[in-house]
């Protein structure tokens, strides 16, 4: 995260892309050759840097480092007390003002190069000379950097995007940002082509058209309220295709430069060219349900957001089947809008098994209690009311599934029509593989029946029910 953090942008908006491609979307395979950025990247280190401090605050102990690195940041904290000093009280002009300010310029140049000696120390291995830091310290930088790029998310909300029919106040967090070069020193030395080389001294930040992930890696660092007012923002954005009732990777990147990279190539409304890509489309839904927005969630999985619900006219193949991409509303030929294509069962599965387990189980099944250390269990689904079977066993509102693939666990809904959003159980009834039948009253199975549970072989089924 040291490195991470040093690679931050000229504006401190994003993570550099100093070469190959942004960490998901690899159809902007150019944006590395426009000194391009990702805030996506910088919200993950965001999310790292928190983990980091929570850790040394709550072990509290000595943590051993390459003295390389430990050189490496103390030259960034220098560089970042200079940088206090020499923010002002506001960074830009305007909003708009696209020139990178001359103590963030220096700041990032000072740190840069810190970056690059401390790459040059390490190219072959670290000396092997480590160096003790105290916990406090190390809690005090995250928090020292974790402020910085609170800064930096903030300077990027405002820079916003742009892009055919977008003005940039949607207020929906942006994606990508890339910079030109507006002043240049030469250095009087030649590369191996015989070029000049020479030394940026001023830099102005460009903005792109709204792409799906900045929201929905924003919403992993948010508050619910927050999620929910972004959420609102989104589906008022280009974002959202009204005719499909889906979220597009991309908005429309009319008149963008074919050096953003691969996905200029295509027509709009086809693979990474604003389709809709059901892995990134799936990682937003799985948000929402993070958040606890159930009714949004559900609405818009009803609506056809996910595999299940959708059209299988459209779709044109089994609803079981991920697709890579389905062509969106954008795209020219309207037999073929709605329609998946390249079949594919790793992102977006894995997104929809996620949705799945906060679903059926909830957040936290198994946990140890903290006053008595026990380890317990507690199912907490999430299910609307119209998911449950009324059918099947009469009088009674079920729905079951398989807990790790062999234990039978059914839900027994005697609560009316109320949804079962996060409402704890009532009682289990617990059925062993010996025949016995365990009964516990309350929301949480306690030793040494939650052991055997975890360790599957012992349980036949589970009984679970809300009264």
């Amino acid at each position: 995260c040291v490195v991470k953090f040093a690679t931050r942008d000229p504006f401190g908006v994003g993570i550099e892309y100093e070469g190959g491609r942004p960490g998901w979307d690899d159809a902007n395979n150019g944006l590395p050759g426009m000194l391009g950025s990702g805030l996506s990247e910088m919200i993950e280190l965001a999310a790292l840097l928190r983990y980091v401090r929570i850790a040394v605050s709550k072990y509290r102990q000595e943590i051993e480092v390459p003295q390389e690195a430990v050189e490496f940041m103390a030259a960034i904290n220098e560089a970042v007390v200079v940088l206090y000093k020499n923010r002002g009280v506001g960074i830009l002009q305007s909003d708009k003002d696209s020139s990178v300010p001359d103590f963030l310029f220096e700041y990032w140049d000072t740190v840069a190069t810190a970056r690059e000696d401390y790459r040059a120390k390490t190219k072959i291995t670290f000396s092997g000379l480590t160096i003790l830091l105290n916990w406090q310290d190390v809690e005090q930088t995250m928090g020292i950097w974790l402020s910085e790029i609170d800064k930096g998310i903030e300077m990027a909300e405002r820079l916003g995007s742009s892009g055919h029919g977008d003005n940039g106040d949607s207020g929906v967090t942006p994606t990508y940002f890339s910079y030109e070069i507006v002043a240049w020193k030469r250095t009087g030395t030649l590369s191996g082509k015989g070029l000049h080389l020479v030394d940026a001294k001023q830099m102005e930040v460009q903005t792109f058209p709204l792409f799906l992930e900045g929201p929905t890696r924003m919403m992993k660092i948010i508050d619910t309220g927050k999620a929910l007012a972004l959420y609102g923002k989104v589906k008022g954005s280009p974002l959202r295709d009204d005719g499909l009732k889906m979220y597009t990777v991309s908005a429309s990147l009319k008149g963008q430069s074919v050096d953003m990279g691969r996905e200029m190539a295509f027509a709009p409304g086809w693979l990474e060219n604003q389709s809709v890509w059901l892995h990134m489309s799936y990682k937003y839904y799985l948000e929402l349900l993070r958040h606890g927005l159930f009714e949004i969630f559900f609405e818009e999985m009803q609506g056809g957001g996910l595999l299940p619900f959708m059209d299988p006219a459209s779709y044109g193949r089994s609803l079981m089947e991920c697709s890579s991409f389905i062509a969106s509303s954008a795209f020219e030929d309207p037999s073929i809008r709605g329609r998946g294509f390249l079949a594919r069962l790793s992102g977006a599965t894995a997104e929809f098994m996620s949705m799945w387990i906060l679903m059926m189980l909830g957040p936290r099944t198994f946990y140890v209690d903290q006053k008595s250390g026990d380890l317990r269990m507690q199912l907490l689904p999430a299910i609307p009311r119209w998911l449950f079977d009324d059918t099947t066993y009469p009088g009674e509102a079920v729905i079951s599934f398989k807990l790790f693939g062999a234990i039978d666990v059914r839900y027994f809904h005697r609560r009316g029509q109320e949804h079962l959003y996060r409402i704890p159980a009532t009682r289990y009834e617990i059925i062993l593989r010996d025949g016995q039948v365990l009964k516990v009253d309350g929301p949480f199975i306690p030793l040494p029946l939650s052991d055997k549970i975890r360790r599957v072989v012992f349980v036949s089924s589970i009984d679970v029910y809300f009264e």
